[in-house]
């Protein structure tokens, strides 16, 4: 079980109306509506008019299938469809957008990754991904965690693509004085100089 220690009662105005989005909002799949995750949902959510057409989503546990009649799931066991995002089992320009939320780094080789959604999606499709950066280990003895990206990281992953767009999420007040502290504590820098986020989310258009 997750350990949270604000679940709607911290000073951030956004958080709360994330909680008060994803309390009324009908059809949305299973997550823990953490502070980072309601801000990928909900700009997922956001791209529901580009999401309609073949949409492939990697490594999602529990589907989104609010994203239409096109829409299916790649797991290395239990999506709609079995494979792996380093030998996607699709035909180039197969898809009009592609979702890669909090995948990317458990991937062995995150470039071949891209590399293989970019092939599989259309002239002008959508690629729609995310993963975290001030994040703790979470791998296990089958799913490992290899990585992190600076928002150039993200850039330099994503330069095949014709128009990107790298957008921090925001931290929860409290969350946001934790760091900064922990920040002085270790001597990580000027605070000017020490960008952090809780993760990254990632539009690039093919």
């Amino acid at each position: 079980m997750r350990d949270m220690l604000l679940y709607g009662v911290g000073e951030s105005d956004r958080q709360a109306d994330l909680l008060t989005w994803w309390q009324q909002t009908p059809g949305l799949h299973e997550f823990v509506p953490d502070f980072h995750r309601l801000q990928l949902e909900q700009w997922l959510w956001a791209h529901r008019a580009d999401l309609s057409g073949r949409v492939l989503d990697v490594g999602v546990q529990n589907p989104r299938r609010w994203m239409g009649s096109g829409y299916v799931t790649l797991n290395e066991a239990g999506g709609d469809i079995t494979g792996t995002l380093l030998h996607l089992p699709f035909a180039a320009a197969t898809f009009d957008a592609v979702v890669l939320t909090e995948v990317l780094e458990h991937c062995t080789d995150p470039f071949r990754a891209v590399a293989e959604v970019w092939r599989t999606l259309k002239a002008g499709g959508l690629l729609l991904v995310t993963s975290p950066f001030c994040w703790p280990w979470h791998g296990t003895v089958d799913y490992r965690d290899y990585w992190r990206f600076t928002h150039e990281g993200w850039a330099l992953l994503l330069k095949a693509f014709a128009r990107v767009a790298i957008r921090p999420c925001e931290w929860t007040k409290e969350g946001a004085w934790c760091y900064d502290l922990l920040r002085r504590f270790e001597c990580m820098g000027h605070r000017t100089l020490t960008l952090a986020t809780t993760g990254y989310l990632c539009e690039a258009i093919k």
